[in-house]
């Protein structure tokens, strides 16, 4: 795998910042980056804090467990807009907090934030074994549900939009395959790319065929193949799950593991998730999941 000691060297030195509220854990990274983590779940969703001169991005707003937004405003007092990664309940669940939402502008994307989604479709997440602590005190997980967006500003953003805040530029990259809708962030100055859940270390997600999106193998690896390039530009990228921050090099090794996948050239295993046979393929520092077909 590629080497990740500078990166890993960062986030051991990060500075943790108290936010009041013990579900998140927030820690200062490079490029006044906050990365606002859930830990306490298994999902270890991340949601970033991008500071800018005139206004802030937070990408996405978790799982919606706790409030989000308080813990925003103890970081910050500049005007914060919402872009959400995709739109999957771990990324979009204190959207209704805010008044202005940009997303990308994907048909199935939009209705997901205007209707949100019920206890029912989220049910598998708010069960006990999927914590490692107590949820907060407020928190219900049988009425758990993501609460729709409708009646709040919602902003469709295209490949190649730029998003000013001021001091910085925010790139949109479209880089489906996990979902039709998933986007990065680039920051070309600051060499600092936000993944979102195209990659993080961990179990990718590529076996989507309902409601929760169309993950597409093939679109994946172009992605990851036009993606790869971009590692030589940069000095960190900022994954949505498990580890906020590491050596973009890796985008070669996602790159080159597609491939192999989608050519047939690597084992898998037979596993189940989400009431779905699936076939894990095993890499260095990350797996890929796709259905069993």
């Amino acid at each position: 795998m590629s080497d990740l000691t500078s990166a890993e060297a960062e986030l051991a030195a990060a500075k943790r910042i108290d936010v009041n509220d013990d579900w998140f854990e927030v820690i200062q990274l490079p490029n006044d980056v906050l990365a606002i983590s859930e830990p306490n779940h298994w999902q270890h969703v991340i949601s970033f804090l991008i500071l800018g001169s005139h206004k802030s991005v937070l990408f996405d707003t978790g799982m919606g467990i706790s409030n989000i937004s308080r813990a925003v405003n103890n970081l910050t007092d500049t005007d914060v807009m919402v872009v959400n990664s995709h739109t999957h309940f771990d990324h979009i669940g204190d959207d209704w907090r805010f008044q202005e939402i940009h997303v990308y502008d994907d048909q199935q994307a939009v209705e997901t934030l205007k209707n949100g989604l019920t206890h029912d479709m989220v049910r598998f997440d708010s069960e006990p074994d999927k914590f490692y602590t107590p949820p907060p005190p407020l928190f219900d997980p049988k009425k758990y549900a993501i609460r729709p967006a409708a009646g709040k500003n919602i902003h469709l953003l295209h490949h190649g939009d730029i998003l000013d805040l001021g001091n910085r530029r925010l790139e949109i990259l479209h880089t489906p395959g996990h979902t039709n809708d998933s986007i990065m962030l680039i920051d070309r100055e600051n060499r600092a790319l936000f993944t979102g859940d195209t990659f993080y270390p961990d179990l990718l997600f590529a076996f989507f065929r309902d409601e929760w999106g169309h993950s597409d193998l093939q679109v994946y690896e172009k992605t990851m193949i036009k993606l790869a390039p971009s590692a030589a530009q940069l000095d960190f990228i900022y994954p949505s799950h498990m580890r906020a921050l590491m050596d973009p090099a890796i985008l070669i090794d996602v790159a080159g593991a597609f491939e192999k996948v989608n050519q047939g050239q690597v084992d898998y295993k037979i596993d189940s998730l989400y009431f779905q046979t699936i076939r894990v393929y095993e890499f260095d520092g990350f797996s890929i999941g796709t259905l069993d077909e």
